[in-house]
């Protein structure tokens, strides 16, 4: 079982194949450990291709990047878990965007750490947030 969620700037990254992270991810991987995006994260990839000018290189470059990977979905569990996100977040004056709740949500609700260079991550409870974009 995966123990790592992408977010979209490390999928990002991985899917234009930077050292840093393709390196770091293969070490890690030697470990045992396992990495999945989840299905908010693979549209807004998509998203990304399509409104590049390299469309086919890039969504070549996507889909072997999601082969590779676990895509948890968006379900109704996830929806109750992104609800409760966000009303914790409202209540305590430090929204996130609905998005990076969404995806927050799914690492909740499996236990799984978020790679992400996005620091609102780390005001949410119950959700470990590594960023090896900085390391």
């Amino acid at each position: 079982m995966p123990n790592f969620l992408l977010d979209t700037n490390h999928a990002a990254r991985l899917m234009a194949n930077d050292p840093a992270i393709v390196d770091r991810l293969q070490l890690s991987e030697a470990r045992g450990d396992q990495f999945a995006v989840s299905i908010t994260v693979v549209g807004e990839l998509y998203y990304a291709v399509y409104a590049s000018r390299r469309l086919a290189a890039n969504r070549r470059n996507l889909i072997r990047l999601l082969d590779a990977l676990r895509i948890y979905p968006f379900d109704r569990s996830s929806a109750e878990e992104f609800g409760r996100i966000q009303a914790e977040q409202k209540e305590k004056g430090r929204p996130i965007p609905p998005m990076d709740a969404q995806i927050a949500a799914v690492a909740r609700q499996y236990a799984l750490t978020v790679l992400t260079a996005d620091k609102h991550f780390g005001l949410i409870d119950g959700i470990q947030i590594e960023n090896w974009l900085v390391e």
